[in-house]
């Protein structure tokens, strides 16, 4: 009984040493992408990398995959144009149909709803969740 209390009292403690940024959840409610305070990004519970506050993307040994630069304009590691996201996290590939946060959180593309929500509801989280998103629906699957 004690080993039990002791191992239980060290995942509490190990779990609480990092705290949650936001995660982004599927339609289920799983959630599928969570970014750690410290800017460690963990996609389906796995390690994949990192990202700071002024978005620059790396991987988990620190090359860097993607940032954003001028004009909101996302790149890849050779300078080439991904996509442009605002500062409130708007996506825009160019075709006219903009991808972006609700008031409440829900990914919308145009007036649609696409299942996908970010918690906690925070706007400053929203433009490195779209960069984020749009790498992983774009070469992480």
């Amino acid at each position: 009984m004690k080993n039990i209390f002791l191992t239980l009292s060290v995942l509490f403690l190990v779990s609480c040493g990092t705290q949650t940024d936001f995660e982004i959840k599927d339609e289920n409610g799983k959630t599928g992408i969570l970014v750690q305070t410290n800017g460690n990004i963990l996609v389906d519970n796995v390690a994949s990398g990192k990202i700071t506050k002024d978005g620059t993307v790396t991987d988990n040994d620190g090359k860097v995959i993607a940032k954003i630069g001028e004009n909101n304009l996302v790149t890849d590691s050779e300078g080439r144009a991904l996509i442009k996201i605002t500062e409130k996290g708007k996506m825009d590939n160019g075709s006219g149909v903009y991808i972006e946060w609700s008031e409440d959180g829900e990914l919308m593309k145009g007036n649609q709803n696409t299942g996908m929500k970010i918690s906690p509801v925070k706007e400053d989280s929203f433009r490195n969740a779209s960069i984020i998103l749009f790498l992983y629906l774009s070469f992480g699957k």
